[in-house]
């Protein structure tokens, strides 16, 4: 049995490698846990987690684990495919400073990498935003509004682009999101199931 901890952006490589551990494991049991870092860094430290691939940056003790395989999450900025700007060429950040946005609560790296963005433009962080952390509401709440727009991972919201849920809005964010990592508790011997996805991440990050 293995249970996995993991943040909405990394959702697609998590999956890519459990497809290919399971093909050799098939009688391998997975718990898969989507929440923020901080939330999953808790769960780790009760021992509810064998590993969780998130940022050890939220924590007060970041050195009480270890760290492996850093990778990047690049960002997209999407919207319903019946937004004003859909089939844009090009796009400006300080046109959509008025726009409606569904952004990451405070304090959260994906939070503060839009804000730095809209601070290095000399713009206002978007007023009266929506604040959620989870996946879904946010794929919801595009679906139903037209007019509002989010910054998500552009592996998290490629699925949704492929099949016409959602457009991808030509604006080129110059903030990069901080790089997540493999966590496990410092001093606890790894199970084998762990390993195994450890090993089969590092073949992904390597390839």
């Amino acid at each position: 049995r293995l249970s996995v901890g993991v943040i909405m952006g990394a959702v697609p490589v998590l999956v890519e490698c459990l497809a290919r551990l399971r093909a050799k494991q098939p009688q391998l049991s997975v718990e898969i846990v989507e929440d923020t870092s901080a939330r999953l860094l808790a769960l780790l430290d009760e021992g509810r987690l064998d590993l969780a691939i998130c940022r050890t940056s939220v924590s007060k003790h970041p050195g009480a684990y270890d760290c492996r395989l850093r990778d990047q999450e690049p960002l997209i900025v999407v919207a319903n495919t019946q937004h004003q700007f859909a089939g844009r060429a090009s796009l400006a950040l300080s046109e959509l400073a008025d726009a409606p946005w569904v952004v990451f609560p405070v304090n959260m790296p994906m939070r503060l990498t839009l804000e730095r963005e809209f601070r290095e433009a000399g713009l206002n962080f978007p007023t009266y935003p929506i604040e959620t952390s989870s996946t879904f509401t946010t794929l919801s709440l595009l679906l139903q509004d037209p007019h509002l727009v989010a910054v998500m991972p552009v592996d998290v919201a490629q699925m949704a682009v492929t099949h016409g849920m959602l457009v991808r809005l030509p604006l080129v964010l110059k903030s990069r999101s901080e790089p997540y990592e493999i966590v496990t508790r410092q001093g606890v011997a790894l199970t084998a199931p762990t390993q195994l996805l450890i090993d089969e991440m590092s073949v992904r990050v390597v390839s």
